[in-house]
């Protein structure tokens, strides 16, 4: 198998993201190159993740996201969200800030730090009716008291998510091969994609 990395065009260039430095933030694959099906695995297990990460030459910084559901406890009774969980440095790297309120920082995911999520405005709208005053509130999700901290705007739209709580991605976690990660890579200034894409595929 070979890795690769792909831009998506009509993203960046004809339809383009609210991030900041849009044009070097991709995606990595990997792709079996004895089969002719296009496209490949954009997922990777912990530790699969962590090594393309700290054996790089080419990102200035990675970020990461898997699924993770999360039912939340009204009080009236229990709702699912389609949750997901991002590497702390996700909303800092991306350079969205929220619509109210703010998004993850690294900070959040310290030991002993309170239990924070993110709201996505899709949630805001078809559950919350845009109610501001939710911010800052107390919400039991997974069992879990956990404060809402920012609801970000209608574009942010990471893995289609209802919410996001902040999650670092270790080896010795159980859960290490057992979630499934999206990697996405800032390059380095003046790195191009063929760069980028040889020094992956050493690794």
């Amino acid at each position: 198998s070979t890795t690769t990395i792909f831009s998506a065009i009509q993203n960046i260039l004809l339809d383009p993201f609210p991030y900041t430095d849009a044009h070097r933030i991709v995606n990595i694959q990997i792709r079996d190159t004895s089969s002719s099906r296009p496209g490949g695995r954009t997922f990777f297990q912990a530790p699969e993740f962590l090594d393309y990460q700290e054996q790089n030459q080419v990102f200035e910084e990675v970020i990461g996201a898997t699924f993770g559901d999360l039912l939340y406890n009204s009080g009236d009774g229990m709702e699912q969200f389609n949750g997901a969980y991002v590497t702390p440095n996700t909303f800092s790297l991306l350079g969205v800030p929220a619509q109210l309120g703010r998004g993850i920082l690294p900070d959040d995911d310290k030991p002993g730090a309170p239990p924070v999520f993110v709201m996505a405005y899709k949630l805001w709208v078809k559950r919350f009716n845009l109610d501001p005053t939710i911010l800052g509130k107390t919400f039991t999700l997974n069992g879990t008291p956990t404060t809402l901290v920012g609801i970000m705007p209608q574009r942010f739209t990471i893995l289609g998510a209802d919410v996001w709580i902040g999650r670092a991605i270790e080896r010795g976690d159980p859960r290490a091969n057992r979630d499934f990660w999206l990697f996405k890579g800032k390059l380095k200034p003046g790195v191009t994609i063929e760069q980028a894409r040889a020094d992956m595929e050493l690794i």
